[in-house]
Formats: structure tokens, C-alpha cells, sequence
């Protein structure tokens, strides 16, 4: 008798497959449900709000605006300030400048109206020779420019008053010995000891000088000796610092002032 064979194969059928369906769907809201959970949380806890960040921005932006507007404003005042004070100062030099020319103008006015006055209209009392002016002034490399002028006093009008003139310059080596040079000693052209003059109402004398290396000078003596007897010789002695500074004779500090009547 053959044995029934056992058939082992066994089919399985899934009577509702619309549930695995549901339960992967399930699943995946659960699972993005749970992934927007922590990405919102994450947002929060972190603070990346996007309308809160773009309003800070915004507001941020207005500020730096305001501050640029502001920071031009300040920067054309300063500006305006800076060519304010500016124009105020070129003005004030100026006018300063001006009231100095103007001062100095009426000053050297003054002295020529005397100075002509003197020869137009000479008094009756004897001829007598004056240094008018005496003016130094510094140059470049060590040099000193100088003007004297002499003119006459008193006397005949149109009378021509002769004689010599001396210059010479006292002052102290870096040794500490004083000595008095003669201006050929001290010209920066030949020149002699005295100086020939000539004049009917006034006579300049001009040049340059420059002191030896270690001499500091101290005093300028000029010396007028006339040819005529009749009028007086004249001593004078200026003191150098008033007269780098100065220059009128009525501003200079005289240390000697002497008319040999001799």
C-alpha cells in the first residue's frame, strides 16, 4: 500500500493588506511629526526666530542710517567751524598786518616831514651833522645788511657838508676779550677805515658786514668827523641788540650820544 504523500507547502494570504498601508503611514507622520517637534524645538531654544532675526536687522539698519546721518551733519559743522575759524584768523592777521604797515607808514612819514623841514627850512643856529638813521638787519649765511644816513642841521641852506666816517663794532670773542674792530676788518667789501662823504641835504651809506667765527657783538660806534672846523664833530654809540631790533634812531638805545664842539 503506497503512502499518501504529505504535501509541506503552506500559503499564507493577507486577508486586509490596507492596514500595513495605514501602519507605514502611521509610522511616517509619526516619525516627521517627531522630527518637526525637534526642530522646532531646536529653533526655539536656540533663538532663530527668521521675523524676529529680520526685525532686529531692520532695526539695526535704521540705527547705523540715523548714525551715518548724524555723523555727516557733525562732519560738515566741523568742517564749517574749521573754515570759520580759519577765515577769522586770516582776517585778523591781515588786520594786524595792516594797523603795523599803517603805524609804520605814519611813523616814516613823520620822520621824513621832520627831515625836510630841516632842510627846507634851516634854523640860524650853526650847521651841525646828526645821524638820522642807522638800521642792521640779519641775513642769510651770517650776514648783516646796514643803511646809516647822515643829513645837517642849522646852517646855510644848500651848503655841502664834507668830511670822513668812521664805523667800527665792539664785541667779546668766545674767550671772553673784548675788542674793537674796524669796519674793514668786518666788511664783506673792500673798504677802508674811513669813509668819505659829501652831501648838500643827506648821504646813505650802504653794505653788508660778517663777524669773525667766536664774536659776539655788543656796540656800533660811527664817528663824523667834518672837514670844516665850523661844525662839530659827532661820537655816537649804539647798542647792537636794540639795534637788530630796531633801527630809527629814536628807538634805538644809545649807549653814548656825544658832539665833540671841539
Amino acid at each position: 500500500m503506497k503512502p499518501i504523500p504529505v504535501n509541506n507547502k503552506y500559503l499564507i494570504s493577507i486577508q486586509r493588506p490596507y492596514l500595513w498601508l495605514v501602519s507605514a503611514m502611521v509610522v511616517i507622520m509619526v516619525l516627521s511629526l517627531l522630527f518637526w517637534l525637534t526642530f522646532d524645538y531646536g529653533r526655539k531654544t536656540g533663538g532663530f526666530y527668521l521675523s524676529e532675526t529680520e526685525s532686529q536687522i531692520e532695526l539695526l539698519e535704521a540705527e547705523i542710517a540715523e548714525l551715518q546721518k548724524q555723523n555727516e551733519l557733525l562732519n560738515r559743522e566741523k568742517t564749517k567751524l574749521a573754515r570759520d575759524h580759519s577765515i577769522e584768523k586770516d582776517a585778523s592777521s591781515q588786520v594786524t598786518k595792516t594797523l603795523s604797515d599803517k603805524q609804520t607808514q605814519l611813523l616814516e612819514m613823520k620822520e621824513e616831514l621832520t627831515f625836510y623841514r630841516n632842510i627846507v627850512a634851516p634854523s640860524n643856529s650853526k650847521r651841525t651833522i646828526v645821524i638820522k638813521k642807522i638800521d642792521f638787519k640779519s641775513a642769510a649765511d651770517g650776514l648783516y645788511t646796514y643803511k646809516v644816513t647822515l643829513n645837517h642841521e642849522g646852517g646855510k641852506l644848500g651848503a655841502i657838508s664834507r668830511g670822513m666816517v668812521e664805523f667800527s663794532v665792539e664785541g667779546e670773542f668766545a674767550d671772553g676779550k673784548i675788542e674793537r674792530l674796524d669796519w674793514s676788518k668786518v666788511s664783506t667789501t673792500q673798504t677802508t677805515k674811513q669813509q668819505r662823504f659829501g652831501f648838500k641835504f643827506f648821504q646813505d651809506f650802504e653794505g653788508s658786514i660778517r663777524f669773525p667765527e667766536g664774536f659776539k657783538p655788543i656796540s656800533i660806534y660811527v664817528r663824523v668827523l667834518p672837514s670844516s672846523s665850523q661844525i662839530p664833530k659827532v661820537d655816537e654809540v649804539f647798542a647792537w641788540e636794540t639795534l637788530i631790533s630796531g633801527g630809527e634812531q629814536e628807538n634805538v638805545g644809545q649807549t653814548e650820544n656825544k658832539t665833540d664842539q671841539n
